[in-house]
């Protein structure tokens, strides 16, 4: 409910209004003089003040001029109601940034019509000022954004230029080759970063459109996976998949859930251990509510591995160029912009990813819509198997 504060020092004058303002479904509150008016205009700050200007204690002026002062308070809408209409006294309460006058004695169309024109321009500025106050945060999160980046980008670099003075100081064929290895490596790396920085931007600036295809599960995840079973095997890990044959194909974009799947895989093995295990799981979901998602049904790809994510590391996983500390097994580095890419990534292919981690194993989950056209005959077949 909209609230009107009225700032009047003549009691009969300050009823009538209040009584017209509550018959119009205001919630309305009174104050006899300037005082009480900025007290209450400060700790209960209204959504309007009317205010006479001759007042006790602190007249008009007073009390606007201290609430233009407050941050709290400065974009209040402010109507003087005056028995002084001389240009000087406009003129005066305009400067302080009043918005309104009204002249008494007023009928009761020219209050309410003060009253609503100024809260409808009140929406607009309020709307205003919101989008300056994201945009400076959204300048600020740039700024700090392209600070870490260039931070990034300078790491590489320095490697390579100290992997480029050590190589031409080698001594033996020994020495020559791990130095080259280590450019190699570092250039990769460069590489890699300027690639997830460009996505990162292509997708923040919606610059590539989607294109979906109609995939078949059974032949398309299997090439998806073969890199990384070979990665696995290097390491001693076990990588296994299940796709059920019953999977509906889904129409997505091919290389974008490429993208997620390779990312999240990369990911398992980075943070395995010898010896642990790593599993591609996909599900269909035959019971989602249009509550939940009114597009249709899901399907759901799970990657798990065996290893454990302390719960403090969790919530700024998805954050550009985060790294959780100490668990990289295998010291293979990265960016710290993969898992940021998988959200960015989900979200445009208006899906969701999840992480949790328990007793032992990570577990991202991916939540795609999808279109079914599975015979109704399949589904309690299909949902016995799942929960089973």
């Amino acid at each position: 409910m909209t609230k009107i504060l009225v700032i009047e020092d003549e009691p009969p004058l300050r009823e009538e209004i209040l009584d017209i303002l509550e018959s119009e479904g205001f919630d309305v509150m009174g104050a006899e003089d300037g005082v009480q008016g900025l007290d209450l205009a400060q700790t209960t700050p209204p959504d309007l003040i009317l205010c006479d200007i001759m007042l006790p204690n602190a007249d008009g002026y007073a009390v606007l001029s201290s609430l233009r002062q407050n941050p709290d308070t400065a974009l209040i809408p402010f109507i003087f109601l005056t028995a002084k209409a001389a240009r000087e006294s406009v003129r005066q309460g305009m400067d302080l940034g009043a918005d309104d006058y009204l002249t008494k004695p007023f009928r009761t169309d020219e209050l309410l019509n003060a009253i609503t024109s100024r809260l409808t321009k009140q929406v607009a500025i309020v709307q205003i000022h919101q989008k300056v106050a994201q945009l400076q945060h959204s300048n600020l999160l740039k700024d700090e954004f392209l600070e870490t980046a260039s931070q990034e980008l300078r790491r590489p670099a320095t490697n390579i230029i100290m992997a480029l003075k050590l190589l031409r100081q080698a001594s033996n064929p020994e020495q020559t080759q791990r130095y080259i290895d280590s450019l190699q490596q570092e250039c990769s790396r460069e590489i890699n970063l300027i690639d997830d920085l460009l996505d990162l931007y292509y997708l923040g600036a919606n610059e590539r459109p989607l294109q979906p295809e109609k995939l078949n599960l059974q032949t398309w995840i299997p090439a998806i996976i073969e890199p990384f079973k070979t990665q696995s095997r290097k390491r001693q890990q076990t990588l296994w998949s299940n796709i059920p044959p019953y999977l509906p194909m889904p129409i997505i974009d091919a290389a974008d859930f490429k993208r997620i799947l390779s990312e999240l895989l990369n990911n398992a093995c980075k943070y395995t251990a010898p010896g642990g295990k790593i599993v591609l799981e996909a599900r269909c979901d035959l019971t989602t509510s249009e509550a939940t998602n009114p597009d249709g049904k899901t399907i759901m790809f799970i990657v798990s591995n065996e290893a454990e994510i302390p719960n403090e590391f969790i919530p700024n996983l998805f954050q550009p160029f985060y790294r959780a500390p100490e668990i990289d097994r295998w010291q293979q580095g990265g960016n710290g912009l993969g898992l940021t890419l998988v959200e960015k990534l989900a979200q445009r292919l208006s899906g969701k990813v999840q992480i949790s981690s328990k007793a032992g194993w990570t577990q991202f989950t991916l939540q795609l819509p999808i279109e079914t056209n599975l015979p109704v005959a399949l589904a309690p077949t299909i949902l016995n198997e799942i929960n089973s």
